[in-house]
């Protein structure tokens, strides 16, 4: 599987900046803000002359993680300790293994009701009827 057929995936997890994946059997992708594409294309190019699996880069607010997964490689671009950091590098691994669909957006959640003491709900002020 390839990292590229999930990067609207990586791309919409909450933080990600910026997102493009190097793939031997694809074009270069890129998902993000277009002034960070020239930033990773010269960090891909760094990564490749480090032999090493994944590297850290920190720019001045942001951080891009670099990482090999399956023959692709990937460069994350995300605001310095931002707290999806902590599960990136699994996250690259679950969607290098899997293709996950189309991306569905979240609803946002709905208020809950007022509850009375007792168990019963009860409209908000704003939904009962005024009084004449």
């Amino acid at each position: 599987m390839s990292l590229f057929a999930n990067i609207e995936h990586l791309a919409a997890a909450p933080g990600v900046v910026a997102v493009t994946i190097d793939s031997p059997n694809h074009p270069r992708g890129f998902r993000g803000v277009d002034s960070w594409s020239p930033v990773l294309d010269a960090s891909l190019q760094l990564f490749g002359q480090t032999g090493e699996d994944t590297i850290r880069l920190v720019i001045g607010q942001h951080t891009v993680i670099i990482q090999k997964e399956h023959g692709d490689t990937v460069a994350v671009v995300l605001p310095t300790g931002h707290a999806i950091a902590k599960s990136l590098r699994r996250m690259i691994r679950r969607l290098a293994k899997k293709e996950r669909g189309p991306v569905t957006t979240a609803r946002a959640p709905q208020a809950p009701a007022e509850t009375q003491p007792g168990g019963t709900t009860e409209p908000s002020p704003l939904d009962r009827p005024e009084a004449a």
